[in-house]
């Protein structure tokens, strides 16, 4: 699915306002940003970009402008630009599928933050992380984030000052009001009354119109979903709902290979982790009335799951767009020895000893040897070529197989 979008706006002076027969200007220029609306249907995502007279579309058919004539039903359609017509091919990548659980043993992970009672010749860390919000943008999803990002920072630009201006004018409207509730000063000091009432008048139009420029720079998201899939998606967030109840979700920050023989363990990997919550909510960079999947995330930025793409955000201005397709997904289930509280909704599935043998029985050679509950959790692994990589852990598997299964059945309805 290739998706280009081209934003047709341009820096525009406004704010002229005449105060005393002096010419005041408050902010040069700013840009205009236009409603955005996007669309999913059995095609894919579209963009339209603007409003009447004249609107940009842009999909996988090509670049269409619309021009028309409000309130006569008129309008023009044609085609600026093509596109790649060829349908995606969900055969050709990894789809996301749910958790198998396998009776044989799995990769057995140690405590959390064993690291430290690790051997003096340990393995490397290796760390789980995603790459740049630079480098994580889906291609076909490139301009789209530009236009998001362009509004944004204009946004927070005007934001800075519009809250400058409402101190001034609150400063100038108290040393206005002091002298116009008064009887003596504004009668003897004329001239001086007169410059009050004119800073505040100038304070006040500021204020008007820098409110004005942040209405006209508010990305107006609107999100159309066709109904079949609509449906699917309301299903897949009705599922992560109930996968955000899971009594422990933890993000997995680092993996760290073990020397079994040496540190007397069963366990694979030494894995550490942090309890994180999943909910879900909004995000302001893109205004919509329902509520999305959101990933909380400790190493890196946080996923909100909107329909037809992936909003990775690591900082107020850092974030990217990712394509559901590009999207590789992994869960297993996996024996943890849990030192820890066990979370209510977990499976104990067996013992294992804090220093054992080869066979997993109790090395006796350790007199203060203790017996730790191997308990059965799921991982969840989010990859794509261009460098996400965010695993979690959560405490009952059932919630996320449910989860994945819908989630499979919502990225196949486009």
């Amino acid at each position: 699915m290739k998706i280009r979008i081209t934003l047709v706006t341009a820096p525009i002076a406004v704010g002229s306002l005449y105060c005393r027969d002096m010419g005041w200007r408050f902010r040069h220029s700013f840009r205009v940003i236009p409603g955005v609306r996007l669309n999913l249907s059995k095609s894919g995502l579209s963009c339209s970009v603007g409003g009447a007279p004249f609107t940009v579309n842009v999909g996988q058919r090509g670049i269409y402008g619309t021009a028309s004539l409000p309130g006569t039903g008129i309008s023009f359609r044609q085609r600026l630009a093509t596109g790649s017509e060829t349908p995606h091919d969900p055969k050709s990548e990894t789809s996301p599928h749910p958790v198998h659980p396998s009776p044989a043993p799995a990769s057995l992970p140690s405590r959390v933050g064993g690291a430290a009672s690790a051997p003096a010749l340990a393995a490397p860390v290796e760390e789980i992380r995603s790459a740049s919000t630079e480098l994580l943008t889906s291609e076909s999803l490139k301009e789209l984030k530009r236009v998001i990002q362009t509004a944004y920072q204009e946004h927070v630009d005007i934001s800075g000052q519009l809250d400058t201006g409402r101190v001034k004018k609150q400063r100038a409207s108290a040393r206005y009001s002091s002298w116009e509730n008064g009887f003596l000063f504004k009668r003897i000091f004329k001239e001086k009354f007169a410059k009050r009432r004119a800073e505040l008048e100038t304070a006040s139009a500021e204020v008007s119109e820098l409110e004005e420029q942040l209405r006209l720079t508010t990305v107006a998201t609107q999100v159309e979903i066709a109904k079949e899939q609509a449906e699917p998606y309301f299903k897949m967030r009705d599922e992560f709902a109930s996968l955000s109840e899971c009594n422990a979700i933890w993000d997995v920050k680092s993996y760290q290979a073990t020397d079994q023989l040496r540190e007397r363990t069963i366990a694979a990997k030494r894995v550490d982790r942090e309890r994180v919550t999943f909910s879900l909510g909004s995000c302001d960079l893109i205004q919509w009335e329902q509520k999305i999947p959101h990933l909380k995330n400790v190493n890196g930025g946080d996923l909100f799951l909107y329909p037809g793409f992936i909003l990775y955000r690591a900082a107020r201005e850092a974030f990217s767009v990712i394509d559901f397709h590009e999207l590789k997904v992994n869960a297993v289930a996996v024996k943890f020895q849990e030192e820890q509280s066990i979370p209510k909704d977990s499976q104990v599935i067996g013992q294992t000893w804090a220093k054992c043998n080869k066979d997993g029985g109790r090395d006796k050679r350790f007199v203060n040897n203790y017996q730790i509950p191997v308990v059965l959790y799921a991982s969840l692994t989010l990859k794509s070529e261009s460098g996400l990589w965010e695993e979690f852990q959560f405490s009952n598997p059932e919630r996320l197989q449910r989860f994945l299964g819908e989630l499979q059945a919502f990225v196949s309805s486009f």
